[in-house]
């Protein structure tokens, strides 16, 4: 668990957030395959179909969001919060292109539909920014997990390349979480809110272990695990949220 309240992204403005993004967009992972094993049938099985499912997920054009961004810049007085917002959106798609690289070099197909991805996106785009960004929020959560138990499986497989990937995932999303709180707080901090994050937090995590409890297992995380952890950083965010509204 990483405590980001200790973190000095929690006093970052949208100026702050811009030059976080383009310093990050400097900065691209150059994966390495030269010493990538050749995975059994058993390690394939194992990882592979969450793989596609978070590179799935990953990738947006997210049209949806900047229009929905660009509104709330507007309505709030708050730029460059669409600049900033298209930035993020970029840092995503690197990191569905991470995990496509990494599924091309083992010959594997990327997914061509998912139900969870299905949903998630049906979800964000039946609401307004609040819903957008509290379902965003909910995944980053729930991929620090999966990246911290597919980096462990990475490393008994013997994969740098997989283990890059997953300690990029891990590096980027941590801010994510933060930064997303940030523009959560402009919304305030009703019970109403905080019961649909804890809402979609739970039938997520409930969700996401059924589909890959496999590989979430051999990573190190039980299901009772898995449900801490996300609570766990749910809970700081909910707080920092909070902690948000009374600065303003």
């Amino acid at each position: 668990m990483h405590d980001l309240t200790k973190e000095p992204w929690v006093n970052y403005n949208y100026k702050d957030w811009l030059a976080h993004f383009k310093e990050n967009d400097q900065a691209r992972l150059q994966l390495d395959f030269s010493e990538e094993p050749v995975l059994t049938d058993a390690q394939r099985k194992l990882i592979f179909k969450s793989i596609k499912a978070f590179q799935m997920g990953e990738h947006s054009e997210g049209m949806y969001l900047v229009h929905l961004a660009e509104k709330f810049e507007k309505d709030q007085n708050e730029p460059p919060f669409a600049e900033t917002m298209l930035l993020f959106i970029k840092e995503e798609n690197f990191h569905s292109a991470y995990l496509a690289q990494y599924l091309l070099h083992h010959k594997e197909p990327k997914a061509k539909r998912n139900k969870l991805d299905k949903i998630f996106r049906n979800l964000r785009h039946n609401g307004k920014l609040f819903t957008e960004i509290a379902v965003l929020v909910t995944a980053e959560t729930i991929a620090l997990s999966y990246y911290s138990a597919l980096g462990n499986v990475a490393d008994q497989m013997g994969s740098k390349a997989l283990r890059a990937i997953c300690n990029q995932m891990l590096h980027d999303e941590l801010p994510h979480i933060v930064f997303q709180t940030y523009t959560l707080s402009h919304f305030g901090n009703k019970r109403s809110k905080r019961f649909f994050r804890r809402f979609v937090m739970r039938c997520t995590t409930l969700a996401v272990y059924l589909m890959y409890g496999k590989l979430l297992k051999a990573g190190g995380y039980k299901y009772r695990r898995f449900h801490k952890d996300n609570f766990a950083y749910l809970k700081q965010s909910i707080n920092m949220a909070a902690n948000m509204c009374k600065k303003d």
